[in-house]
C-alpha cells in the first residue's frame, strides 16, 4: 500500500520504492518517464508477469510462485520508501518532476532533460535568472583570484549563482556568494546525501542556510563516476543564463560545462589576469557571440556584459549533447 503525507505523494513514494528494487536503477525509471508511464501505475500493478516485462526478467528475483514474490518485493520496496520519505522531509528535500511549478524551465533547453531532480533547500531560487560559475578542481593563484573578483560583484548582479560543490574554482564561487548574501546553487554528480568531495559539508549547509540549493538528478545511493560529473556538467550550463569559466582547459570537466552552454547558446564570458596568457587559446568556436575580458581593466565591459545577459532571455537550442 502507498503511504502519501504532506511531503510526498502516491507518485513521489512509487518513484523511491521502484528505485529500490534491486536491478531497478536511473536507467529503468528514466524510461518510464520518457514514456510517461506513471511510477505509481508500474509500482500498484498485480500481474506480476507484466511487472517483469516491465523492469526486465533479470531486475527480479521471481522463483517459484512469482504472483507472491512480486508482492513480497513491493512490500519492501514500498516499506523502504515510506522510511526514505520521512528521511527526505527531515533534511528539506524535495523530488522535482517535470510537470510541477517550481520546476526550473531553463532545463528543458536539453533534449535529454532530466526527468526528476532532488533538490535540498529553497526550490524556488532554480527558477530565478542565474550567474554559472565553474572552473578547475586544481585551481591557481589566477584563477582564485578571477572568481573572488567576480564574487565582489555578485551583489551588484543580484542574481543566484551556480556550479558544482567540487573542490576549486566551485567552492570558491559557492563561498563568495554567501559572503554577498547572495543565493548559490550547487548541482551534485551523486546522490542527495552522499558525502562529495569529502568535507564539503560545511559549506553545503552555509549554501542551504543563505536561500540556496543543492540539487542532483542521480538517484539516493548512486555515489560518484566520471560520467556521472560529465552528465552533471550539462545541468550546470542549462540553468544559468551565461556562464562564467574562471579557469579552465581545452581538456578538463570544465571543458565539457564550456561546451554544453556553447551548444544551448549560452553566453559565455572567457577572463584572464594580465599575466595569464591571451585568450587566443580559446577554440575560434567560441568566439562569435561571447565576451573576453582581461580584469580588471575590462571591469566596466565585463559588468555590462553579465547585467545584460542576465536581464535578457536566454537564446535557447535544443539539440542533442554528446557526452565528450
Amino acid at each position: 500500500m502507498i503511504v502519501a503525507d504532506d511531503h510526498f505523494d502516491a507518485e513521489r513514494v512509487a518513484f523511491l520504492a521502484l528505485g529500490a528494487i534491486k536491478g531497478v536503477g536511473f536507467e529503468t525509471l528514466r524510461r518510464f518517464a520518457l514514456a510517461d508511464i506513471s511510477f505509481r501505475s508500474v509500482i500498484e500493478l498485480d500481474d506480476a508477469a507484466e511487472v517483469r516485462r516491465l523492469l526486465g526478467q533479470s531486475k527480479l528475483n521471481l522463483n517459484h510462485d512469482v504472483s507472491e514474490a512480486w508482492h513480497d518485493t513491493r512490500q519492501r520496496a514500498l516499506e523502504y520508501a515510506n522510511r526514505r520519505c520521512q528521511e527526505l522531509a527531515l533534511s528539506g528535500v524535495s523530488i522535482l518532476f517535470p510537470k510541477d511549478r517550481c520546476f526550473p524551465r531553463q532545463l528543458s533547453d536539453l533534449r535529454d532533460a532530466p526527468c526528476w531532480l532532488f533538490v535540498q533547500g529553497n526550490v524556488d531560487v532554480l527558477s530565478r535568472p542565474s550567474l554559472s560559475v565553474v572552473g578547475s578542481r586544481k585551481a591557481s593563484d589566477d584563477g582564485v583570484w578571477l572568481t573572488q573578483y567576480v564574487g565582489h560583484w555578485l551583489k551588484e548582479f543580484d542574481a543566484p549563482t551556480v556550479s558544482g560543490l567540487a573542490e576549486g574554482i566551485d567552492q570558491y564561487i559557492h563561498i563568495a556568494s554567501i559572503k554577498a548574501k547572495v543565493p548559490t546553487i550547487a548541482f551534485l554528480g551523486t546522490g542527495i546525501f552522499t558525502d562529495y568531495p569529502k568535507g564539503s559539508d560545511r559549506v553545503r549547509d552555509s549554501i542551504i542556510g543563505n536561500g540556496g540549493a543543492v540539487a542532483t538528478e542521480y538517484l539516493m545511493k548512486e555515489s560518484y563516476s566520471a560520467s556521472n560529473f560529465v552528465r552533471r556538467n550539462r545541468l550546470q550550463a542549462a540553468l544559468g543564463r551565461l556562464l562564467v569559466p574562471t579557469e579552465w582547459a581545452i581538456k578538463s570537466g570544465t571543458a565539457h560545462t564550456v561546451r554544453y552552454a556553447h551548444t544551448l547558446r549560452r553566453p559565455i564570458a572567457f577572463l584572464r589576469t594580465p599575466l595569464q596568457p591571451s585568450l587566443e587559446w580559446v577554440p575560434r568556436e567560441y568566439r562569435p557571440n561571447n565576451g573576453f575580458f582581461t580584469l580588471p581593466s575590462d571591469q566596466d565591459e565585463f559588468v555590462s556584459f553579465v547585467e545584460n545577459n542576465l536581464k535578457a532571455q536566454p537564446k535557447t537550442s535544443v539539440t542533442q549533447l554528446k557526452l565528450l
